[in-house]
């Protein structure tokens, strides 16, 4: 898809904007196209991004084994859910799809564990992370080949 004229996008401030006549084209182009041609775009697209995402994922896991290795950093869930209640968890990665029922007491960190088939349990991870970013911190799910631990979690603390 050329741009001739800057008919589809104007370069401003170093950002492409797109107009409106090049908002409508590519529209009017995703919708005459294929499942097969949906398929390939995604598949193109994907092989940019990926490689983005896994050096990210690998940065964030370098960064909690450096912040570990000068004792700044665990992967012990009530150790992180003291420091998370405190509010000193800079960053908090999670493994997706691991679960730990109970409910973690905000106000002190305390992990009470529960049976995840009750109702009124929570995941424990998922309000891990909710507590670290009321915190102010940041979390990032990963899968689990590419967490730093085998815990399910892995903090790093602002000091």
């Amino acid at each position: 898809m050329g741009n001739q004229n800057n008919r589809l996008w104007r370069m401003r401030n170093g950002y492409a904007l797109p107009s409106d006549e090049g908002l409508r084209e590519i529209h009017d182009r995703l919708l005459a196209m294929s499942e097969s041609e949906h398929d390939d775009l995604r598949q193109r697209a994907w092989d940019v991004a990926a490689p983005q995402q896994v050096a990210q994922q690998a940065a964030w896991s370098d960064a909690f084994a450096a912040a570990a290795a000068h004792g700044l950093g665990s992967e012990d869930l009530s150790q992180v859910a003291h420091a998370a209640a405190a509010g000193r968890v800079a960053t908090l990665l999670i493994e997706a799809e691991r679960q730990m029922a109970g409910r973690i007491d905000a106000s002190t960190g305390r992990i009470d564990p529960a049976d995840l088939g009750n109702p009124r349990v929570d995941d424990v991870l998922d309000d891990l992370g909710a507590l670290v970013e009321r915190m102010g911190g940041e979390v990032h799910v990963l899968p689990a080949e590419r967490m730093p631990c085998r815990t399910g979690v892995a903090a790093s603390f602002r000091h």
